[in-house]
Order: structure tokens, then C-alpha cells, then sequence
């Protein structure tokens, strides 16, 4: 729940349309990852994702500092509706 919760946070000062962020984690896949689906409003994902995905590999690697504390392993994997 920390992670998700840590996901919103740093999603919701890029976007326009804070009340479509959702986060949803799945248990784990088969290699043992905690998967992580974020989806936001169409006209938000390039600001998420950034230029060539600046910005969403910031977002996951701090994601994944945190989720290190924890010894857990997660991905993320970001979608427009």
C-alpha cells in the first residue's frame, strides 16, 4: 500500500486530471515481481511519461528505492483510458 500510495504522490503534481490516477498492484508474476498498473486521463500520460521517458524512469526508480527497503521486487507500468 506504501508503494502505491508513494506512486500517487508523485504523479498528482504533473497531471491535470488528479481524479483519474489509479494504482492498482497484482500479486506476484512469475519471476516474483509485485506488478504496479497506474493509469491516468489520456491527455495526462505525456506529461507522466516525459521526453523519451525521463519521467517515468524517475518515477520508478525512486518507486523502486523504496520498494528495496522492503526486500520486495515491483514494476510499473503506466496506461492511458
Amino acid at each position: 500500500m506504501a508503494i502505491e500510495n508513494l506512486i500517487k504522490t508523485l504523479i498528482e503534481p504533473l497531471v491535470d486530471h488528479k481524479e483519474d490516477i489509479f494504482v492498482k498492484s497484482f500479486d506476484e508474476d512469475a519471476d516474483g515481481y509485485i506488478v504496479y498498473e497506474v493509469m491516468v486521463h489520456q491527455e495526462d500520460i505525456g506529461r507522466v511519461i516525459g521526453r523519451h521517458g525521463s519521467v517515468a524512469q524517475s518515477i520508478r526508480t525512486i518507486c523502486y528505492a523504496a520498494a528495496m527497503k522492503s526486500k520486495k521486487r515491483i514494476r510499473i507500468n503506466i496506461d492511458h483510458f
